[in-house]
């Protein structure tokens, strides 16, 4: 079964429908709800937990690059389904002449983000695939020029893309097209010491649309390869410059790490 055919097959569940539901959203399906509550249970329901602060780093990490590093583009990949608090709107919040690009290679994704996007030049919405960086660039509307840094976001998806496709590689070539000075956000899932619930909720995403995989903190940090991590480097996505008055997670383990790179 190719890539589009899972996409449009509701029994199927989907990856972003998942997460749509871990965050408390609305769309997704009965093969997505009962996917992503198997993933629930084996996390002891953690994993809506380390959802949300996903979520929060997110949004702290685009009000960083816009507020505080000048940054007038951003260009989010395998962006999901949209939610409140998206990167645009961080990202005007802070800065009214940001341009913001959207990029998910699932139609119903892509059709959903251009009706709710509808109307304001700044923002667009592509339907493509991360995995091809070249053909990425190449659809970017003229507006969105590249004489200026850049902030790049894979944020919670490069787990969905197996080793054997070399998801490092692709990350070198996003950091080699794009302007000096740019920033890459990324946040993963860690496999370092829930290993045995991470091979089981691989299995649960067995039978999604992606496959998921969990790294070891070592293989998460070579996507930072030939970038400067910015303060305070590679951590728990809840411990990334936190806002002064955010609670601890319930959590003992927060299984996801976030960092920053800057493109010299």
């Amino acid at each position: 079964m190719t890539d589009q055919q899972r996409l449009g097959d509701f029994d199927v569940p989907n990856v972003a429908r998942m997460y749509d539901y871990y965050l408390g959203g609305k769309n997704h399906f009965p093969a997505d709800r009962a996917a992503a509550e198997k993933v629930i249970e084996l996390s002891r329901g953690y994993v809506k937990e380390a959802a949300l602060e996903n979520r929060l780093f997110l949004r702290r990490a685009v009000r960083f690059l816009a507020g505080e590093c000048g940054v007038r583009r951003f260009l989010d990949l395998g962006t999901g389904l949209p939610t409140q608090g998206n990167v645009h709107e961080i990202a005007l919040a802070e800065a009214p002449d940001a341009e913001v690009v959207y990029v998910d290679i699932d139609p119903l994704v892509a059709a959903h983000g251009r009706a709710l996007l509808a109307g304001d030049p700044r923002v667009e919405f592509l339907e493509a695939d991360l995995r091809d960086p070249d053909r990425i660039f190449a659809m970017l509307p003229e507006r969105f020029t590249l004489d200026r840094p850049v902030g790049l976001l894979l944020v919670a998806c490069l787990h969905f893309i197996p080793d054997e496709e070399d998801p490092a590689g692709i990350v070198a070539r996003y950091r080699e097209l794009l302007p000096p000075g740019s920033y890459i956000v990324i946040s993963h899932v860690c496999s370092d010491s829930l290993q045995e619930i991470m091979a089981a909720a691989g299995n649960v995403y067995g039978n999604a649309n992606a496959p998921f995989e969990a790294r070891p903190r070592a293989a998460i940090e070579r996507f930072f390869a030939g970038l400067e991590l910015v303060e305070p480097g590679l951590v728990p996505v809840h411990e990334w410059r936190p806002e002064p008055d955010a609670l601890p997670p319930r959590a003992d383990i927060m299984a996801v790490l976030g960092g920053v790179g800057r493109r010299p």
